[in-house]
């Protein structure tokens, strides 16, 4: 049976998507992507955005303990380093936002400790994960990190740089996670490579017109010269079509959707948001989101996924960039995550007003928390009538 050539349009493109479905199109299944590939792909380069950017956003604050609490120290270097000037070259939202990007590709975060004359620490300055390569010296068998390429290298130790790793399964040196799920990675690749080719490629004509019989060169070049005068462009839009001689047009609409390219496109995208625990919403799948359950995920990727890199670096700086003498005096470094967790406007007020009614809130602290100037008498805390101290009888009944 000889097909005409609608049906054999369906037939090329449909096994073209068989074999991609399949996997028969992807070479070399075993290799791994690079750090560089993955980025290439928009869901990783959108989660792993979106968690640096996030990070970048958070203050980290230099505390020390006092009898009535803690205290912000604003006159150690480490404070100027965290919110001013971490070194010569970037801001300290490029700085951290360095630091995450690096410890989400390769899973470790490598900066090297900036010191002055006395030794005492001055700035950090974050490699990129391609310059570093951690090991271990054959002899001391302490960590050595390798910077550089070629003749062009420097080792530095253990003390000398500032470490993050990311899990791992030593707790030393952190995993990829590019490179534990680079099949899922490949994958999403694949997919848009196969769209870019399926549109290149794929002639993607908008119909088809058939005659009874064969044109010659002369008719078939006043074919076209006719319809690109007649019903080509804008100006021609929704001219009814007159066809001669028996001529039949056939629209087509053969798309990815119909080999379900887009859904899985979809699926791919949940699982990578999967990989870094990212909620699909802040990478642009709002299909299953609404205006409810959006700030419920946003609080929940504060709480579970950002919260637990928080404290990470927390430990790290605490452990790594503190003496063992300002620890003992009660410094300590801390992410103030607050406006992170601050909700709406309502929500806000809402819980402003029971900490005032019930009394562990004053004008003056909610002020701060809103980054408003105290006001005169503003340290007053409410206290309500009907309550008594624990432990206290109640006076007298007139």
């Amino acid at each position: 049976m000889k097909l005409n050539f609608k049906d054999r349009f369906k037939v090329l493109m449909s096994g073209h998507i068989e074999d991609f479905l399949s996997g028969n199109d992807i070479q070399n299944t075993s290799a791994k992507v690079s750090i560089d590939t993955a980025m290439k792909y928009t869901a990783v380069n959108a989660c792993i955005r979106v968690r640096a950017e996030t990070f970048a956003s958070v203050p980290f604050m230099l505390y020390k303990k006092t009898a009535d609490g803690r205290e912000i120290v604003k006159d150690d270097p480490i404070y100027d380093i965290l919110h001013f000037k971490p070194n010569e070259e970037m801001s300290p939202f490029n700085f951290k936002e360095t630091l995450l990007t690096n410890f989400d590709t390769s899973g470790n975060s490598v900066s090297k400790k900036l010191v002055n004359k006395k030794g005492e620490l001055v700035g950090l300055y974050p490699y990129p994960h391609n310059m570093v390569k951690i090991e271990r010296d054959k002899e001391t068998k302490r960590l050595i990190y390798v910077i550089g390429s070629g003749t062009d290298q420097e080792t530095l130790t253990r003390d000398e740089v500032f470490h993050v790793p990311n899990e791992s399964f030593d707790g030393v040196i952190g995993l990829s996670p590019i490179e534990y799920v680079s099949q899922s990675i490949k994958l999403g690749l694949s997919y848009e490579q196969f769209g870019v080719s399926f549109y290149k490629n794929g002639a993607m004509t908008s119909g088809v017109f058939e005659h009874p019989n064969a044109l010659n060169a002369v008719s078939h070049a006043n074919l076209k010269k006719s319809l690109k005068i007649n019903y080509q462009g804008l100006r021609n839009a929704g001219v009814p079509m007159i066809l001669e001689e028996g001529m039949k047009y056939t629209p087509m609409s053969i798309k990815p959707v119909d080999a379900e390219l887009l859904q899985s496109k979809y699926y791919q995208i949940e699982e990578i948001c999967r990989i870094f625990r990212v909620p699909p919403h802040l990478v642009q799948d709002l299909r299953r989101s609404t205006n409810n359950n959006i700030e419920h995920q946003s609080l929940e990727f504060v709480m579970y996924t950002m919260l637990p890199i928080f404290k990470r670096f927390e430990d790290n700086f605490n452990m790594q960039i503190l003496s063992r003498k300002q620890r003992k005096e009660g410094y300590y470094v801390e992410a103030k995550i607050d406006s992170l967790l601050r909700g709406d406007s309502k929500s806000r007020a809402d819980a402003y007003s029971v900490g005032r009614q019930w009394g562990w809130l004053s004008v003056n602290d909610i002020r701060r928390l809103e980054n408003q100037k105290p006001i005169p008498n503003g340290d007053i805390y409410l206290e309500p009538l009907n309550y008594d101290e624990a432990g206290v009888e109640g006076g007298e009944e007139d």
